[in-house]
């Protein structure tokens, strides 16, 4: 009897001392980013002088914006272990929408604020058949979702019947164009929408359903967690702010090219990997994505000012998204089935 309880005692100790390491290392995981961000800051700085001055930090701030929607969405989509590629499409295809519903050179419409609403609607209604798709058809998200890029850059091209529209609605030109306290307006709505994001996962019942479910679908299932809505709201969302990312891209270039979301994949996975949210599923969140973009976008910065070519900068994002990868796989999932 004595030694059947010195025996518990000692697994209870261990299991213990167990879920004291893994705190520790969660925090240190956690501290790892901010402490990256601190390290770019100094080396680039070195490196070349004009990187830690107010108005490249400003600038840093600024280009944020876009990344920032973007990740806020997807984000969401990944804390559930899945994966949203269709970013480039969407993009393309709500720039279009928005810079044909605002006043331009090709009609005569001034929806103003409401093109834009419609515009973003228009994302949400992306991702929401992404995520049928893959929740009713058993299809990967991925192979859904990079379809879905493929079909919202070809219909971005008929809106706009290959003819770029030239935006010509102040209003909505100012949300680029015009600044408060020294950042565009666009910066402003992006960290907003970063609060808006942070509310949602930590204080609503959906937020804690993402964590629960990418870590394990079957406890959440067990306790009459409804998982096909939360990963179709989940989608939606990552939809609306992808296309939201594109009205604000077509309010930086001024017109509706289709070239709006090209690109912007890579940047945004870059970023969600370096702020530490697993694309395995289940860690992390939107202050990581804070943190990341602002990484990711301190070094494309110092990458620029030093004079790195832009295909090097996308080889170093790509490595960093076949790392965390590989990271992901170690830890017992696979995105790629997801």
């Amino acid at each position: 009897m004595v030694s059947q309880t010195n025996s518990s005692q000692t697994i209870a100790a261990e299991f213990t001392d167990k879920i004291a390491r893994q705190n520790k290392k969660d925090k240190l995981i956690q501290l790892a980013p901010i402490g990256v961000l601190i390290a770019l800051f100094i080396v680039f700085s070195i490196l070349n002088p004009n990187f830690g001055t107010m108005g490249n930090v400003i600038t840093i701030l600024g280009q944020t914006a876009v990344p920032m929607c973007i990740t806020l969405g997807i984000t969401f989509v990944i804390l559930l272990g899945s994966i949203d590629l269709s970013v480039d499409g969407v993009m393309a295809l709500t720039g279009a929408v928005v810079s044909m519903l605002v006043t331009n050179n090709m009609n005569s419409n001034h929806f103003g604020i409401w093109g834009v609403l419609l515009s973003v609607a228009i994302g949400a209604l992306c991702g929401l058949i992404v995520g049928l798709v893959y929740e009713y058809a058993k299809i990967p998200s991925f192979m859904v979702s990079f379809g879905m890029s493929g079909i919202a850059m070809g219909l971005a091209t008929a809106v706009t019947k290959a003819i770029p529209p030239t935006i010509t609605d102040d209003g909505f030109r100012s949300l680029a164009l015009k600044s408060v306290m020294g950042l565009p307006i666009m910066a402003w709505i992006s960290f907003g929408l970063f609060i808006l994001a942070y509310i949602v996962q930590e204080y609503t019942a959906f937020g804690r359903y993402l964590f629960a479910i990418g870590n394990s679908e079957e406890i959440p299932r067990m306790t009459g967690i409804n998982i096909r809505a939360v990963k179709l709201i989940a989608f939606a969302w990552s939809g609306a702010f992808i296309g939201l990312a594109g009205v604000l891209g077509a309010a930086r270039l001024g017109m509706g090219t289709v070239l709006i979301g090209r690109g912007n994949l890579f940047p945004a996975m870059t970023a969600v990997v370096l702020g530490g949210t697993s694309l395995a599923g289940g860690k992390g969140g939107v202050l990581n994505t804070l943190l990341g973009v602002l990484i990711a976008t301190s070094l494309t910065n110092g990458l620029v000012l030093m004079g790195v070519s832009s295909d090097i900068q996308t080889g170093i994002q790509s490595l960093i998204i076949v790392l965390a990868v590989a990271l992901s796989a170690k830890h017992g999932r696979s995105v790629i089935n997801q």
